[in-house]
């Protein structure tokens, strides 16, 4: 072999290597980008693989609200805007996203307005400051739109009718920040061209656009949502804050620059001094004035010191500024980290305490490790969190959603959960209890009383013989062991005592639900409560420990105990039906019988009237006086008139007549006057006589 071809050989060999790994290096750079790209575009028209239908979520989950089909809950397309509907739906992301573009216009315009005002270098650029001038114009004007069509909630629905958008806008005062901050100022160009200002002509012709820090509200509802929606809420405070103090601070060195051009740039030591190219800079001009506003209104540094009235007062106003609202920033930053570490605070403290308890009473070493190491395993899995308090605030249904995704992987594993209603598994999730065991920990031993099962959602258990060593099976999560002690089952030999020893391997998270609530919960649903005892029942036929016979007499006899109590409820019902009809019956007959009484009674007295002395013994104004007197009597002596009457006659006695009290005779009236009056005798004649005799004494 030629020493040429040895050499060329070589070099082919050192050569395609090389450009094999470049080609490598190129296919993946293309592949990551065209990743990339696809990833967006999916993004952008939320496009993508099509995620396989999860059976046992759909079935669980709450259903798609669709807007009703009344006008008012509906968007119209309008004609001016090719067909666009006019109605925006504050809760979208969409419009989240879109506020998010506006809070960057209102703080650009925040910033650099204040700034091109006063630094003339700055205002210098005039094509750039134009483009994004009028960028933040246009959104503004789009934005105003949306303001105007944004649905808002009436009876829990969302509005979304054009006019009644635009009549909640105008009831509200945002349309007035909105139109103020729409104004072309810009007009004033014409007559103050930009670029015209120096340090001999200050403020730029920029400080017409002052009204666009008008739309600042719009922020702020960014910045609420924002808060509301994160899940680091405090460092978003913190984030806040201190782009407020930013902020604060460069409007304040805006101010001292401006202050100094009033007095007159280098007219003493506290101004600032423009000789010299340094300090004719923007970039230096810009940072001392920064650096100058941050040590006044932080009140941490010495800053030059005043030598006209007008710089003393300017001064003290700072001071006095940089007091009140560095100190309320402060603090409001301090309760912020304080609230940021309050779980683990509350944790620590808690651990602590066991600690402490553990030492007082002389725990063993040992055991005083394995609290720690549980203290230690909880913190990191949950972060110490306490579910129950933490959604107490929430309805059961929204709890009962939250569990169920929480816990999907779990709940999708066990049979039981499988075939039962979504009613079932929303009082069942809503009744777990999550339990922590740390390794060795036995969760049941065979012949304990069992009085709940348990549901396993993380780690492996280990069913283990009595000795302790044989290993018979390995639980792992979406295992259900525990429910053939709390199912009450006739026939089981064992009664409700536990079959199996059960030990946790490693730390294992285990549900834990109670014999009372499981009862509960199933009290309702009887094809559930049957199919979980029928799989009770196949694992004591499994193991021998069901009485088939006496399981079957005692189904037997809940069945009969159960149409019997079908039985009595239907008896008791139509018993109680017909006692209240006999009640209704009674309390009219009880009514119609006071009536007739009352008529009797009236039919009485008229008789007693009449039978009054007509003679001519008598004198006319003596029986006119006698009927007066027995009518004034009747009159104190009854409370009340009749509801109704036999005849006409009565009807006309009982309406000017009221009734007499309760109680008391036909014949005898107990009024107060004819108890002193002295008895009348009940015979005619006698009574004349009697009339007589007064007359003639």
């Amino acid at each position: 072999m030629s020493p040429v071809y040895t050499i060329h050989q070589i070099r082919l060999n050192s050569v395609v290597p090389a450009v094999t790994e470049s080609n490598a290096n190129n296919n993946w750079i293309q592949r990551q980008f065209s990743r990339l790209t696809k990833n967006w575009r999916f993004r952008i028209k939320n496009e993508g693989r099509a995620k396989p239908p999860d059976w046992f979520l759909d079935k669980f989950a709450a259903q798609t609200f669709t807007d009703p089909e009344e006008p008012l809950y509906q968007a119209q397309r309008s004609k001016l805007l090719c067909g666009m509907k006019l109605a925006f739906d504050p809760t979208l992301p969409t419009h989240y996203n879109w506020l998010a573009v506006v809070s960057l216009a209102i703080l650009y315009n925040v910033v650099f307005v204040i700034g091109r005002a006063v630094f003339w270098e700055l205002d210098n650029l005039t094509s750039v400051w134009f483009v994004l001038d009028y960028l933040c114009d246009f959104v503004y004007l789009v934005d105003t739109v949306i303001h105007i069509h944004e649905g808002y909630l009436e009876q829990g629905l969302m509005v979304k009718d054009a006019k009644m958008l635009r009549h909640h806008y105008l009831k509200s005062s945002s349309w007035k920040y909105d139109l103020l901050s729409l104004i072309p100022t810009d007009i004033a160009y014409y007559w103050w061209p930009p670029g015209s200002c120096d340090h001999m002509h200050l403020p730029c012709p920029v400080i017409v656009r002052l009204n666009r820090l008008l739309r600042l509200p719009r922020m702020w509802e960014w910045f609420d949502r924002t808060e509301t929606a994160t899940s680091y809420p405090n460092a978003f405070r913190i984030c806040k804050v201190v782009m407020a103090i930013l902020v604060l601070i460069h409007w304040n060195a805006c101010l001292y620059f401006a202050i100094s051009y009033a007095i007159g740039f280098g007219t003493d030591n506290w101004v600032y001094n423009l000789t010299g190219s340094r300090n004719g800079s923007l970039t230096h001009q810009y940072i001392y004035s920064f650096y100058w506003s941050t040590l006044t209104l932080t009140t941490i540094g010495e800053t030059p010191q005043p030598e006209k009235d007008a710089e003393y007062l300017f001064v003290v106003a700072d001071f006095l500024a940089g007091v009140l609202i560095f100190a309320t920033i402060v603090g409001n930053i301090g309760s912020m980290i304080s609230n940021m570490n309050v779980a683990r605070v509350e944790f620590q403290n808690k651990m602590d305490g066991v600690k402490q308890y553990m030492a007082f009473r002389k725990v063993s070493g040992e055991l005083e490790a394995r609290v720690i190491r549980w203290f230690a395993y909880t913190w990191a899995q949950s972060g110490a969190l306490d579910e129950e308090n933490v959604l107490s605030s929430l309805p059961d249904k929204l709890k009962a959603e939250i569990a169920i995704r929480v816990h999907l992987d779990t709940l999708r594993e066990v049979r039981i959960f499988q075939d039962c209603e979504p009613g079932l598994l929303e009082a069942l999730v809503l009744k777990l209890k999550l339990q922590v065991f740390s390794p060795g920990d036995y969760i049941c031993r065979k012949g304990d009383v069992g009085k709940e099962m348990y549901i396993v959602k993380r780690g492996r258990l280990q069913v283990v013989a009595d000795d302790g060593k044989t290993v018979l099976a390995t639980l792992s999560a979406g295992s259900v062991f525990g429910e053939v002690s709390v199912l009450e089952i006739a026939g089981n030999r064992t009664g409700n005592r536990r079959t199996a020893n059960v030990r946790a391997l490693g730390y294992s998270d285990l549900f834990c639900l109670a014999k009372r609530d499981l009862w509960e919960a199933l009290g309702d649903y009887p094809d559930a409560r049957n199919t979980l005892t029928e799989r009770g029942c196949q694992l004591l036929r499994k193991d021998g420990l069901l009485d088939e016979a006496l399981f079957e007499s005692a189904q037997t006899t809940q069945q009969s105990i159960e149409e019997t109590v079908h039985k009595l409820e239907t008896t008791v019902e139509m018993l109680n039906n017909r006692l209240q009809g006999l009640l209704a019956d009674v309390g009219e007959e009880q009514a119609e019988m006071k009536q007739r009484m009352n008529n009797i009674e009236v039919r009485m007295l008229e008789d007693e009237v009449d039978e009054l002395p007509s003679d001519d013994d008598v004198t006319s104004s003596d029986a006119s006086e006698l009927k007066s007197e027995i009518a004034k009597d009747l009159a104190s002596g009854y409370s009340e008139a009749p509801m109704t009457s036999v005849n006409d006659s009565s009807l006309v006695a009982s309406q000017s007549m009221p009734l007499r009290e309760r109680g008391h005779s036909f014949c005898v009236l107990r009024t107060t006057a004819l108890l002193h009056a002295p008895p009348e005798p009940r015979s005619k004649s006698l009574r004349i006589k009697r009339i007589q005799n007064e007359s003639s004494e």
